[in-house]
């Protein structure tokens, strides 16, 4: 399964890594990632284990430059990832906003990724 995979190369690059949403009072910078789509194959003997997974990893930070930086370690990190059970990565997209509807503001920058996966 890519999602333990994920959580463990994220938090080599950040300090604070999430599944699916921050929690209450988080810090940042922080990556927030998302399953958001798979797609698994049929073979004709069956289901395949190999599978295409799109994850949104979001990037927050008081900061612009910190969430710049961030976000570009991970891209380059993720571009090229190959290991066992994880045998493809593409970039697909990135998305630069900015949330002034807290406290604070946040900077949000949103990596979109597909991987080739086998479990």
């Amino acid at each position: 399964m890519i999602e333990p995979k994920l959580y463990a190369r994220l938090s080599t690059l950040c300090p604070n890594v999430y599944p699916n949403v921050a929690p209450a009072n988080y810090k940042t910078p922080c990556a927030v990632y998302q399953c958001l789509e798979t797609e698994t194959f049929n073979t004709l003997d069956g289901y395949s284990n190999d599978s295409f997974v799109t994850f949104q990893i979001s990037i927050s930070s008081t900061v612009y430059r910190e969430a710049s930086n961030l976000a570009r370690s991970i891209r380059n990190s993720l571009r090229d990832w190959q290991e066992d059970g994880v045998h493809a990565a593409s970039w697909l997209n990135e998305v630069v906003a900015v949330d002034d509807t807290e406290d604070v503001t946040l900077h949000r920058i949103m990596l979109f990724f597909k991987f080739f996966t086998t479990d």
